[in-house]
């Protein structure tokens, strides 16, 4: 049950890729190309402030089961949780990146994740890990063709978004187990759209650029409207809660196992869209892009299957 319901989440996390990267050049369009922070900040506030206010509905327990607790590992849960999606959506916002090697680039939380267990179990990390680290190095210099010069900005920022989830997850391992999983959800958005609206009002001309014209343009356009509301909705009330809920019933590595189907959806999703001329994205089925993912897959599996031989073998 636990499997299925973390591949869930997948589905819904596969889809806010094309959804995020749909919406913040809706943004741009509006506000101006240069505004890519300031417009993935100011999305992510909005959307975690939109689920903030729908879980009391969707999901009562999640206010019922308030606590000190609940609070305190909501807070630093929310440290790590916005640090993440800052960096990913900042990434997006390029237009070097799109949706599907975000995708597959912030996949490498997998390899990330059983790292910072290492570290913070002060032991080496095992050897599949190792081998996962020189895989995913090369599936993300190689996904979108030969490098030219290295990774972009986005690229790095995206990569730097799967360290910080792969905190995310030990540390989500840790609060489930001592603070009720539906309340730690709530105090995490709530915290975190704080976090997000923190960033868009300290982003040089953020504020300033944020006239009732264009607010007003942005409030009524489709492409911003309609990812807004499906991100909060699937992919973040219903998505963390199951998150929260089921995560600790499996191990932190497990569970960073399953969330590499996260990137296979993401493609899928994106690639159809594009397909049907539901989405315009550069998101294009090639060699380099199956040679790319191929290695990061790898490296995921490496770092959760390849293990040292017990001491006495």
């Amino acid at each position: 049950m636990a499997t299925f319901a973390l591949t869930s989440v997948c589905i819904f996390w596969g889809a806010t890729f094309l959804l995020m990267d749909q919406a913040t050049d809706a943004l741009k369009e509006i506000f101006g190309a240069d505004y890519k922070l300031a417009s993935g900040s100011l999305f992510l506030a909005v959307r975690f402030a939109l689920a903030v206010a729908l879980m009391p509905l969707l999901i009562p327990a999640s206010v019922r089961r308030l606590n000190k607790a609940a609070w305190v590992w909501g807070f630093w849960l929310s440290t790590v949780f916005a640090a993440g999606f800052l960096l990913q959506i900042f990434g997006l916002a390029q237009d070097d990146v799109p949706p599907s090697q975000s995708a597959f680039l912030t996949s490498l939380f997998v390899v990330t994740t059983p790292l910072i267990q290492a570290l913070i179990g002060r032991r080496p990390p095992p050897i599949g890990v190792m081998v996962g680290v020189a895989l995913a190095t090369l599936g993300a210099a190689y996904i979108k063709g030969p490098p030219t010069g290295g990774l972009s900005v986005g690229a790095w920022a995206t990569i730097a978004c799967a360290v910080v989830f792969g905190g995310h997850i030990v540390m989500t391992d840790t609060a489930t187990k001592r603070a009720d999983p539906m309340a730690l959800t709530l105090t995490m958005l709530v915290f975190a759209t704080g976090w997000c609206a923190l960033t868009f009002v300290l982003t040089p001309d953020a504020i300033l650029r944020l006239d009732g014209a264009k607010l007003a343009q942005a409030c009524s356009d489709t492409r911003i409207l309609v990812p807004l509301v499906l991100c909060a909705v699937f992919a973040t009330v219903i998505a963390l809660s199951v998150l929260n809920g089921w995560q600790k019933e499996v191990s932190p590595s497990r569970a960073a196992l399953i969330y590499t189907s996260e990137p296979v959806f993401a493609t899928l999703i994106s690639v159809g869209a594009t397909a049907l001329g539901l989405a315009r994205t550069e998101d294009t089925i090639n060699g380099w892009l199956f040679f790319g993912a191929g290695m990061i897959l790898l490296a995921n599996l490496a770092a959760e299957f390849v293990k040292r031989k017990p001491a006495g073998a």
